[in-house]
């Protein structure tokens, strides 16, 4: 007579019933893989590929906590590559606190049109140099400039001015 108590269930045999729960034949055959998934530090897929001479290689490592640990590297051609992921939000976690979620990116619509926002809060310290802004004009509340070495200040519609290299100050009514 055959063992059949470690023989698989039927290729009929549905595997999740309509609640999606598993079915208990195949439960403890999954659960032992689950187990083992789960228990593993990193769960690592890559892939890597050469057709008409342009390589690619594709690989992510993802963590118990379903993070993804390693970075995706994309060969494609000496003249554009693109990335494409499908999603709402783009969250990022710092190595050292992989519990705390920031949202860099959301995807939504501004008058209709599909467009990425940036969250604001995403500035490092030190990271905007002056070198990195070029305005027509810029507009502040208030301003601790320090010195400022200048030849002539003149109000916005003319009637106030101080030349500083003729030491005068003109005001007009």
């Amino acid at each position: 007579m055959a063992d059949t108590t470690n023989a698989l269930p039927s290729i009929t045999e549905p595997v999740v019933d309509r609640a999606r729960r598993w079915n208990p034949l195949w439960y403890r055959f999954i659960k032992p893989l689950l187990e083992t998934v789960r228990s593993s530090e990193n769960a690592i897929s890559t892939i890597t590929t050469t057709v008409d001479e342009v390589g690619a290689k594709w690989g992510v490592d993802v963590n118990i906590n379903n993070r993804v640990t390693a970075a995706i590297k994309l060969d494609g051609s000496a003249t554009e590559s693109s990335f494409g992921i499908l999603a709402d939000k783009f969250i990022v976690v710092h190595p050292a606190d992989d519990l705390t979620e920031v949202q860099a990116f959301v995807v939504g619509l501004v008058n209709g049109v599909s467009t990425v926002g940036i969250n604001g809060n995403l500035v490092v310290d030190g990271t905007i140099l002056a070198r990195h802004i070029d305005v027509d004009s810029l507009d502040a509340v208030s301003a601790d400039v320090g010195t400022i070495t200048a030849g002539v200040l003149q109000s916005s519609d003319g009637n106030f001015v101080i030349d500083l290299n003729n030491k005068t100050i003109t005001i007009t009514t």
